[in-house]
């Protein structure tokens, strides 16, 4: 099925675009004998707003920065030949589907209901979400980075002073400004991405605002933040 919609339809017309995609009917899967096919229950790791403040504020330290990259067409990365791989015992069955008539080749003409073979993660299907969540996981970790114990959806380079929180397609990095040009380039051998930017003062829905900590409007909250920032520091320092 062929989806379209309009990105980033809430901010103003600049930064509008129109998007689409073709979905697998996750909703219409049928076995050969044409009974709705069941797929086994599946978990993917969950993106926490407090990791994404903490690679915020590490960005925000001297000699840091922080930038964002989208994987291009992220769940479409992983083929369905490697879901054993990525899942260990789960095995996905071999899947047909059929295609829309504007994106049939011109040689399936004389067919009355032409069927192909499903090779790529499609989104929509029961399993894309774990299949991708899985896959760019272990894909991660082979640039070096490790993950955050407790902190799902959150990685550390420990050699490299960076840190990557990850949302869906959204990779969100922080750390060493001299060290992530290098890491990016790395990851890019690994994952399909967009080239990085600078991180925005908007993220999953949060803005972000730099306010003069001598002003008055926060000099009442200076205890506070002093506080945090020795909780952060403590937490860096047991990774």
């Amino acid at each position: 099925m062929q989806l379209m919609h309009l990105k980033n339809s809430e901010l103003e017309a600049i930064y509008q675009a129109y998007k689409a995609r073709i979905v697998f009917r996750g909703d219409d899967v049928k076995d050969e004998e044409g009974a709705y096919a069941v797929f086994t229950e599946q978990g993917t790791s969950a993106s926490h707003m407090t990791a994404t403040k903490f690679l915020d504020v590490i960005a925000r330290a001297p000699g840091n920065k922080g930038e964002d990259a989208d994987a291009t067409s992220a769940y479409t990365q992983i083929l369905l030949s490697l879901a054993h791989e990525i899942l260990g015992a789960e095995v996905l069955p071999e899947t047909w589907i059929s295609l829309p008539k504007n994106k049939q080749p011109k040689s399936w003409a004389g067919i009355e209901d032409p069927v192909c073979p499903l090779l790529r993660n499609l989104y929509g299907h029961p399993m894309a979400g774990l299949l991708w969540d899985k896959g760019s996981q272990r894909l991660i970790q082979k640039a070096g980075f490790e993950k955050v114990l407790g902190w799902e959806s959150l990685y550390v380079h420990k050699a490299k002073q960076l840190f990557l929180g990850v949302y869906v397609d959204d990779f969100h990095m922080a750390g060493n400004a001299s060290h992530m040009d290098e890491m990016w380039k790395t990851l890019h051998k690994l994952i399909q991405l967009h080239k990085p930017v600078p991180f925005s003062n908007k993220y999953l829905g949060c803005t972000q605002v730099d306010v003069d900590p001598d002003s008055t409007q926060v000099s009442d909250k200076k205890q506070l933040f002093s506080h945090r920032m020795r909780a952060l520091n403590d937490l860096i320092s047991q990774l």
